[in-house]
C-alpha cells in the first residue's frame, strides 16, 4: 500500500509537502541550489525611505503593471505578487477550493505540488520521455478531477525549453475548461520566444518573475498574464497588501533598465562553462535554457552523501527507476570554481 505516492500507468500520484522542500535543508559552504544568483550590474535604484511605513498604494503597483505592459507590449490582464511562487500558490488556493489534481510532467517544480497536497488535493506527475515532457501522456493523465495544468518552460529543474509554437500547439489540446499555468520564470536565459508574442486562449495564464534574470530574489515580487476571468478571480479573493511596495519600486526600475541583461549574459557563460567542465569529468549534463543545469547522469547515495560530506549542497532529483539526478543553479565564478574543483577532487578520491 502507498502512502506518499502511487504508480499509474502514465504518472505517480503523489501528495508530497512542503517538508520534502530542499530549501528546507541546511546550506552547504557551497551552495549550488538557490537559482537567483546576479552577477551583473544593477540599476542605480532610486527609493524613498519616508515610504517604508507605508503600505503599497495603488499608484506604485499600476507603475509596475504599466512597465511591464510597456515593456512586452501586452494586452491581457497583469496581476502582480509576490515571485512567480507567490502567485502560483495563490492560484491553487483558488482552484482547488473542493480538492482535485493538478497535472504536471515528472519533472517539475515541486512547489505546486506541496500547494495542492496543502488543500487535500493530488498531484499526477505525468512520465517523461527521458527528460522531454510527454503531452500525450499529459493528455490521457487529466480527467473530471484536473483543476490545473502546470508547465515550466524553461523547465524547472531540467533547463529544457519547448519551442513556444510546439508548445502552445500542444496544450491547445487540452480541454479549453482547465486553467493552464505556463512558468517562464527563466525564460530570460534561454534563446526562444515568450508566449507574450502569441496569440493565447483564455485558459492559459503566464507567469514572470523578477527572481532570476533581474537579481530581485529576496524582495519577491513576479506577476501573471491571464484573461480578465482570472485578474477578477485573483483581485477579489487575494489582497493586494501581498506586496510590498519597495519592492514594486525596484522591479519597476529594474523592467526599464537593460542592465539585467549582462547578468544573463554571465549567467549562460558560467552555464556554458560548467557542462563543459563536468562532462570531462564523466558528469553529463543535459543542454539547458535556464539557469540551471540537470544531469543526464544518475547518482547513488554513496555519491550524494560525499557531497554533503564535502559542504555541497545541490537538488537532489529523484528518477522513478534509477537513483537520482542533480540540479545544479549556476553560481559566480568564484564559487563555480570552487564547486568544480571539490567535485574533481571527490572523483579523484
Amino acid at each position: 500500500m502507498c502512502t506518499q505516492s502511487c504508480l499509474k500507468n502514465k504518472y505517480i500520484e503523489s501528495r508530497r509537502n512542503y517538508l520534502d522542500d530542499y530549501s528546507n535543508n541546511i546550506s552547504k559552504e557551497i551552495d549550488m541550489t538557490m537559482s537567483g544568483k546576479y552577477i551583473g550590474e544593477y540599476p542605480n535604484f532610486k527609493l524613498d525611505i519616508n515610504s517604508i511605513d507605508l503600505y503599497p498604494s495603488f499608484e506604485v503597483i499600476n507603475n509596475l503593471k504599466n512597465a511591464i505592459r510597456k515593456k512586452f507590449n501586452i494586452k491581457r490582464e497583469i496581476v502582480i505578487g509576490t515571485g512567480a511562487n507567490g502567485i502560483l500558490q495563490n492560484l491553487i488556493k483558488l482552484f482547488f477550493v473542493n480538492g482535485g489534481n493538478l497535472v504536471t510532467p515528472y519533472y517539475s517544480f515541486n512547489q505546486a505540488e506541496y500547494a495542492v497536497t496543502s488543500l487535500g488535493g493530488t498531484t499526477r506527475r505525468v512520465f517523461t520521455d527521458g527528460e522531454d515532457i510527454n503531452f500525450d501522456y499529459i493528455l490521457e493523465s487529466i480527467d473530471d478531477n484536473t483543476k490545473l495544468v502546470y508547465i515550466c518552460n524553461p523547465n524547472n529543474p531540467t533547463g529544457i525549453f519547448i519551442p513556444t509554437d510546439k508548445l502552445l500547439e500542444q496544450v491547445k489540446r487540452i480541454d479549453n475548461n482547465i486553467p493552464i499555468v505556463i512558468d517562464e520564470s527563466a525564460i530570460e536565459f534561454s534563446d526562444g520566444k515568450s508566449l507574450f508574442d502569441y496569440e493565447v486562449p483564455d485558459n492559459i495564464i503566464i507567469l514572470r518573475t523578477f527572481s532570476k534574470a533581474y537579481g530581485l530574489a529576496n524582495l519577491r515580487i513576479g506577476y501573471m498574464s491571464c484573461c480578465s476571468k482570472y485578474s477578477t478571480l485573483y483581485d477579489e479573493n487575494i489582497t493586494v497588501n501581498e506586496v510590498s511596495g519597495l519592492s514594486c519600486c525596484m522591479a519597476t526600475q529594474s523592467i526599464e533598465s537593460d542592465l539585467y541583461k549582462t547578468n544573463v549574459e554571465k549567467i549562460i557563460s558560467e552555464r556554458e562553462r560548467l557542462i563543459k567542465e563536468l562532462d570531462k569529468m564523466g558528469i553529463n549534463m543535459i543542454k539547458s535554457y535556464s539557469n540551471t543545469i540537470f544531469s543526464s547522469s544518475t547518482f547513488d547515495r554513496v555519491f550524494l552523501d560525499k557531497l554533503l560530506d564535502n559542504e555541497i549542497s545541490v537538488v537532489e532529483v529523484e528518477d522513478p527507476f534509477a537513483g537520482s539526478h542533480i540540479r545544479i543553479a549556476v553560481q559566480d565564478v568564484d564559487t563555480n570554481n570552487r564547486f568544480l574543483n571539490k567535485i574533481k577532487s571527490i572523483l579523484e578520491s
